[in-house]
């Protein structure tokens, strides 16, 4: 069976960093990782990490904020069905009258532990990544941050081709 790619880098970073435009908006920023297209290079994403706001803390109420990380542009936050989405992380606090619980951290897709770089959480053939943020029952706008640990990799003819249809046409 031919291999689809070939790593030719060392694991290393690609930072991010989102403010929401407004308190309770959807906020998306582009992660430029120059590709060079004509030998067929991509990205293995191998862990994704991140850091934020912490919800408010609102009485009776449960605020969030989600986060994710997508190899094409959305226009809101999307499910774990979606073909483009590389990690997500959601921070929930809930509310009673006096009392609250949280932050509970979800992180979907996203690996968690100690990077290795035997993990791979999937493959980038285009030249952005996408960064996004979206908080509900905040007071004010809040912010994320994510690290993306990946190597460079040629992609076979047949694997490059398909990849870049799917995240042109997504």
């Amino acid at each position: 069976m031919a291999k689809a790619y070939t790593v030719t880098s060392d694991p290393f970073y690609i930072n991010g960093s989102v403010t929401e435009s407004g308190a309770n908006t959807y906020t998306e920023i582009q992660i430029s990782a120059p590709l060079d297209s004509l030998n067929r290079e991509g990205l293995l994403v191998h862990a994704v990490y991140f850091t934020g706001s912490t919800p408010d803390l609102v009485p009776g109420a449960t605020s969030r904020i989600d986060l994710q990380v997508t190899t094409t542009s959305k226009t809101g936050i999307v499910n774990a069905n979606d073909a483009n989405l590389l990690a997500q992380r959601e921070a929930i606090t809930s509310g009673g009258v006096a009392e609250f619980s949280g932050p509970h951290i979800k992180d979907m897709v996203a690996n968690t532990d100690s990077f290795s770089s035997d993990m791979q959480l999937g493959i980038v053939a285009t030249d952005d990544l996408y960064l996004a943020i979206l908080g509900a029952n905040q007071g004010s706008a809040k912010n994320g941050q994510c690290r993306i640990v990946c190597s460079r990799i040629k992609l076979s003819a047949d694997a490059y081709a398909a990849l870049v249809t799917n995240e042109l046409s997504s």
